[in-house]
């Protein structure tokens, strides 16, 4: 008698999540069922739940965008403290910071994004040995600065030396890292690329 009852409403069970359309009900597994119905009360048997894991938008980590400028001060320790919107959620503890030749400041950027520019040098390089070169060049001067939790690091004198830093700064997003400027050289480095920069605006309709 028993065994007929849960054949019974094992066949309803499965006949409920077919029309729910879940696959799982074909491999209900009927002892399982038996030993949990058993001494119940026979009433009325919701099937069993099958939960889909939702996808969140939130849950995949967008990459850093450095946008906008900012002017903060080293303070007598020579920390200079990264803007909030910089670093949502504490999303790294350190940076690396390279010296830029051509311009004369500072590149700050995540590891992520040091490691790409490795791998782009090599994409870009002629020989094998060109791009040793430039690897062992750009990873040895590629300074590592730890951020704390109130999101400052600290500026070597070599670096500040490097860029003409003394108290007064620019920080200035450019996407993927952010450049750390002295405001005099920021200034006249936008006026120089600034008939450039214009070109390329109007040729995007802005």
């Amino acid at each position: 008698m028993e065994k007929r009852k849960v054949t019974r409403r094992t066949g309803e069970v499965k006949a409920k999540c077919s029309k729910m359309g879940q696959k799982g009900a074909n491999t209900l597994d009927v002892p399982c069922f038996a030993v949990v119905q058993l001494g119940a009360e026979w009433g009325e048997m919701e099937p069993p739940p099958f939960e889909i894991m939702p996808t969140s938008p939130d849950s995949v980590q967008k990459p850093l965008v450095f946008s906008g400028e900012f002017r903060p001060l080293l303070d007598q320790k020579k920390r200079l403290t990264i803007p909030a919107r910089w670093r949502p959620q504490g999303r790294f503890e350190e940076l690396f910071i390279i010296k830029s030749l051509s311009r004369l400041c500072l590149v700050a950027m995540p590891q992520e994004v040091l490691e790409a520019m490795g791998e782009k040098a090599a994409a870009q390089a002629s020989t094998v040995e060109d791009h040793q070169v430039f690897k062992d060049q750009f990873f040895a001067s590629a300074a590592i600065c730890p951020v704390d939790s109130q999101g400052r690091t600290v500026l070597t004198d070599e670096l500040a030396h490097f860029a003409g830093i003394e108290k007064e700064l620019v920080l200035a997003g450019s996407g993927s890292k952010f450049d750390i400027w002295n405001p005099d050289a920021w200034h006249r480095h936008q006026q120089v690329v600034a008939p450039k920069y214009a070109t390329i605006l109007k040729s995007l309709g802005l």
